[in-house]
């Protein structure tokens, strides 16, 4: 697929889109990140999902006291993780186009469209997200060129050193005016093909949190489908902002709770996609993540 600069020009009229937020703990966060939605959204037809995962009851009740009918939303009577949360609400959306968007992220422009038209100018397009930005708007990790195996824990061993030989600037941030073709598109704002998830049958069960979107992105590009960054569109994303950040002891119950899960999904995903000798191999390279 060529790289792209040129203004998209989308068939009209363009496929309606549901955004999708799963909630767990984090309607002080949604409250601001729908507002940004509705403020930054135009010239397109769109809905709002929020899927509560066990986490707040009469979540719809308060979303609707301040949204109105604006906001859908579908109350799980358990946490079933991020990526079944998801798919919960994948299930009663009405859209052609599928919107994963975090609670902890605010939209800078009008990026539900941007990306709409992304998918609706390249019909071999699966999914595709935008750049992410920290709180101070500094460019943050909104993809990968490559996906976990052994090029991807040498090059973490080094420091991403043997990806920037290759990819240059653009390994995580998409620094130049170019829509480019990707590894995989991080959760916090992954826009899909509904034609295309129905293929996957959507986000796995085997991930509670972390790596499901690095696995349903393989999934997608195994069937050959494309991922595309568009750095037109612009999202802060306040990067653990459901989450308490502090320094009681809770807290880091809570940071070490998640280290532990990243490594035990980090060995799904190598189970389902690697050999046991490369799952042995890339194991002897890792370095896992510190507080």
């Amino acid at each position: 697929m060529p790289e792209n600069s040129q203004p998209l020009t989308p068939h009209s009229p363009q496929p309606m889109v549901s955004i999708i937020i799963v909630n767990y703990n984090s309607l002080h966060l949604i409250e601001d990140c729908i507002e940004s939605i509705i403020a930054r959204t135009s010239g397109i037809d769109y809905e709002i999902i929020v899927v509560d995962n066990a986490s707040q009851p009469g979540c719809g009740d308060i979303l609707s006291r301040r949204f109105g009918g604006r906001v859908r939303t579908l109350e799980l009577p358990d946490n079933v993780g991020f990526g079944g949360a998801n798919n919960e609400g994948f299930n009663i959306a009405r859209g052609e186009y599928l919107f994963c968007l975090n609670p902890d992220t605010l939209l800078v422009n009008n990026a539900v469209k941007m990306l709409a038209e992304c998918l609706d100018c390249y019909p071999q397009a699966g999914a595709c997200g935008g750049n992410l930005f920290g709180p101070d708007m500094r460019k943050a990790h909104s993809f990968r060129r490559i996906t976990p195996g052994l090029f991807w824990e040498i090059s973490e061993r080094l420091r991403r050193h043997p990806e920037r030989l290759i990819f240059g600037r653009n390994t995580r941030f998409n620094k130049s005016s170019r829509i480019k073709s990707v590894g995989y598109i991080t959760g916090a704002d992954l826009m899909l093909r509904r034609t295309a998830l129905e293929q996957t049958g959507g986000f796995s069960p085997e991930f509670f949190m972390y790596f499901e979107d690095t696995d349903l992105c393989r999934r997608l590009r195994k069937l050959g489908w494309k991922l595309l960054s568009v750095p037109q569109a612009k999202i802060i994303h306040l990067e653990g902002g459901s989450f308490k950040t502090d320094d009681s002891e809770e807290t880091r119950r809570k940071m070490m709770r998640r280290i532990e899960m990243y490594e035990q999904n980090r060995h799904t995903y190598y189970r389902l996609h690697h050999s046991p000798l490369m799952h042995r191999l890339c194991d002897a390279i890792h370095r896992p993540p510190k507080i």
